[in-house]
């Protein structure tokens, strides 16, 4: 996204279509040292970019608050960023090492990419969710009709399950394979 002197050549995105790259961008969180931006603001632009609160197990895509300090272990790094406040106004960004918590590297600024590569709109999500639950619904049906109870039992199980996830968090375990409702395609 930063650089346009790159080329894709293959990728496992080429089975099933990476997330769309106009809804990613929307999602990437670009901060600077001295801007003004409330710290409630700003976690909920990370919820919106798929990272997860935590007081617990400080695990990758997941972000962590005490105070005016706010940790991000990073989906796509080996290091976190901590984010300072101070009131209303960035005062401090750094790298740190997860593990040890010590300081790597002070920032001016920053790009945050989203912790998952399916990031979305809430109004895509609420329409694709509607279109996954009425497909399914079709196909369960028809598994019974042709006496296959055990498939139509899976199929609605695990996708009932994804729907809720998807509802729940932004995301799911494979959401990739519902990729096409994500970008409208047949």
């Amino acid at each position: 996204l930063e650089r346009d002197d790159v080329i894709i050549v293959a990728s496992v995105s080429c089975i099933y279509g990476i997330g769309n790259p106009v809804s990613f961008r929307e999602n990437v969180i670009k901060i600077k040292k001295g801007e003004v931006l409330g710290r409630n603001r700003f976690l909920h632009l990370l919820v919106g970019s798929l990272y997860s609160r935590t007081t617990a197990a400080f695990l990758r895509g997941n972000f962590r608050v005490k105070g005016d300090v706010v940790d991000i272990n990073l989906a796509y790094a080996d290091y976190s960023l901590r984010v300072i406040f101070f009131d209303d106004e960035i005062e401090e960004i750094e790298y740190f090492k997860t593990s040890t918590r010590k300081k790597l590297e002070s920032l001016d600024a920053i790009t945050i990419y989203p912790s998952n590569m399916f990031v979305t709109n809430a109004d895509t999500m609420k329409n694709s969710i509607i279109q996954i639950q009425e497909d399914m619904v079709r196909q369960v049906d028809y598994f019974k009709e042709i006496g296959k109870h055990l498939e139509a039992k899976r199929l609605e199980d695990r996708v009932t399950y994804d729907l809720e996830m998807m509802r729940e968090l932004g995301y799911c375990s494979g959401i990739e394979n519902y990729s096409r409702y994500f970008d409208g395609r047949r």
